[in-house]
């Protein structure tokens, strides 16, 4: 085992080609969502290159899984001034009505912040304006975010981008609904820019 070990680190020392095949495989096919075309051309690319790397026995095994398929999206902020909002619905969020959502936001900085708010989140939009410590700490609000606000009455939720830097543009990723709270639309916008948005929520409901 530790001479098999040996001989793929120094092959992976000496060629470029694990990055080649990333490159093509994020460049050619690029984003792969479970049950979209992008991922059966990824399936059958990755099927090829195992069997051109000399593998035996490579296959694909069906398999069933939940599609998502992202719609038509816009947030607005409509006081004091209307400007849209740079957003991406979360990975798997439900879909708002119609006619849309429209209401006050909330800001939370945290969860127990969230909880300490009460009946302030009740019918009304929760932005989780949490700052980024590290990824699994600070992606926790995109997992369970929705659901722990949903409980207080929320009627969507916010999430800035789970990442220290960002280019004024909001990052997606998947969200999870627990079964003990109403599923309400979630999405992510950008990291907070130079104190503009948070000045712009209500005083009652600032951090």
């Amino acid at each position: 085992m530790e001479e098999a070990s040996a001989r793929l680190i120094g092959a992976a020392l000496v060629s470029r080609r694990a990055y080649q095949d990333l490159a093509d495989l994020c460049d050619r096919i690029g984003n792969r969502l479970a049950g979209s075309e992008a991922l059966d051309r990824a399936v059958a690319w990755s099927m090829e290159r195992m069997r051109a790397g000399g593998l035996e026995g490579v296959r694909a095994e069906e398999v069933k899984v939940p599609v998502w398929i992202r719609g038509e999206e816009r947030a607005t902020l409509l006081h004091p001034l209307e400007r849209p909002l740079p957003m991406l619905g979360l990975g798997g969020s439900v879909g708002t009505p119609p006619g849309g959502i429209e209401a006050d936001v909330v800001v939370a900085r945290d969860f127990a912040h969230l909880e300490s708010l009460g009946e302030a989140v009740r019918g009304r939009i929760v932005l989780f304006d949490v700052p980024f410590t590290d990824y699994g700490e600070t992606v926790a609000y995109r997992g369970r975010g929705a659901s722990a606000a949903a409980r207080l009455g929320a009627v969507a939720v916010l999430i800035r981008s789970v990442t220290p830097t960002s280019l004024s543009t909001p990052h997606t990723g998947a969200l999870g609904y627990a079964g003990d709270a109403p599923r309400i639309p979630a999405a992510g916008t950008r990291r907070r820019p130079p104190r503009r948005e948070p000045r712009m929520v209500p005083p009652v409901f600032q951090p």
